[in-house]
């Protein structure tokens, strides 16, 4: 994709967003997730929905952006059920969302029917904010992870995430080969699941990646190491 942001890893924090997005996740979380999100300076803060306006109002006057999920984290909710929600996070203030794409028709080889949920969602944003795909690489073998990224692409979709965090298998450097191999350069990639080392950080980024997706512990040991170079 044209115009892509380099990543400085100077500035890592402004390129990584933290999470608070466990169901057992309460407000002392999120409070704790606000403080390190300002601490760290990190480019956003994602939550589960219905933690959308706190967290706007424990952030305000920073520079960090407050994101949430829409069919997170099966992507199996009816299409309609998940353009509704992410009406709703457009409604409660989220600057950033990530929707899971229906995972299951994704491997079933029904790559049609994931542009196809994609695309209502996609003109229901208009790029009013960021709005990225989900592949869930975990679970999927090396040609659904390519044609899922290019079902998000036909979509319309501009970013593509490899994964909610959720299922306990990490995000690989040949994932991201993969998913830069079906967005063609017209989406931008965001790695998310697993990353714990600088090493692999800088290794996605020579494959693309221009944004990631952390929990707090990891991204600000990762941050303070990238600092200290």
């Amino acid at each position: 994709m044209s115009g892509q942001t380099c990543v400085d890893l100077s500035r890592l924090p402004r390129f990584v967003d933290i999470s608070c997005v466990q169901a057992f996740h309460g407000q002392a979380d999120i409070e704790q997730l606000a403080e390190r999100a300002r601490e760290g300076d990190f480019v956003s803060a994602h939550v589960l929905p219905s933690w959308i306006s706190f967290a706007r109002g424990l952030l305000e006057g920073s520079r960090t952006l407050v994101g949430g999920p829409a069919g997170f984290p099966s992507g199996g909710s009816l299409p309609d059920v998940k353009l509704r929600e992410v009406q709703r996070l457009l409604d409660a203030g989220a600057q950033e969302i990530d929707v899971v794409v229906n995972i299951g028709r994704l491997r079933s080889g029904l790559y049609d029917d994931v542009t196809r949920e994609l695309e209502p969602i996609v003109l229901l944003v208009g790029g009013e904010v960021p709005l990225r795909a989900i592949l869930e690489v975990g679970y999927l073998d090396d040609e659904q992870v390519v044609e899922g990224a290019r079902a998000a692409v036909k979509a319309g979709m501009r970013w593509i995430k490899s994964g909610t965090g959720w299922s306990g298998r990490p995000t690989t450097s040949h994932h991201i080969a993969l998913m830069a191999e079906g967005a063609l350069g017209k989406a931008e990639l965001k790695a998310a699941g697993g990353i714990r080392s600088l090493e692999t950080v800088e290794a996605m980024i020579d494959l693309g990646v221009t944004r990631f997706g952390m929990n707090a512990d990891a991204a600000m040991d990762l941050a303070a190491q990238a600092s200290a170079r």
